[in-house]
């Protein structure tokens, strides 16, 4: 299975020119919540746990940079959805990724981000 991921990985960075944006790969926990984590692979899928609920997704490609698609979850009640929603939504709101100094930020149109650290 290891083999068939590396192989797949690596047909995906062949597809690549140098314009386009590598997928932050990796997992990581969000800095102000670490309950909050976020995985992404190297076809720019990601996944994760909130507040509440598994979430998943995809990266999409755009003007050389990555932009997050819709996000489906399951559908868990808990106290924390008000905090769920607004994470979701401010997930959804990615136009921009970076990894700088060892961190994912994940940047809205409007320049709010979601700052992650490497998950231990």
């Amino acid at each position: 299975m290891r083999a068939l991921r590396a192989c797949a990985a690596l047909l995906a960075l062949a597809a690549c020119n140098e314009d386009t944006p590598m997928p932050p790969v990796g997992a990581w926990v969000l800095q102000s919540d670490p309950s909050i984590t976020l995985e992404v692979d190297a076809e720019f899928n990601f996944y994760g746990q909130g507040p509440c609920n598994r979430y998943f997704g995809r990266f999409e490609v755009v003007d050389t940079g990555l932009r997050s698609g819709l996000i489906g979850a399951t559908l868990m009640a808990c106290p924390n959805l008000d905090q769920e929603f607004a994470y979701f939504s401010a997930l959804e709101a990615t136009r921009s990724t970076a990894v700088k100094d060892g961190q994912l930020v994940l940047r809205s149109a409007e320049g709010a981000a979601l700052v992650f650290s490497p998950q231990p």
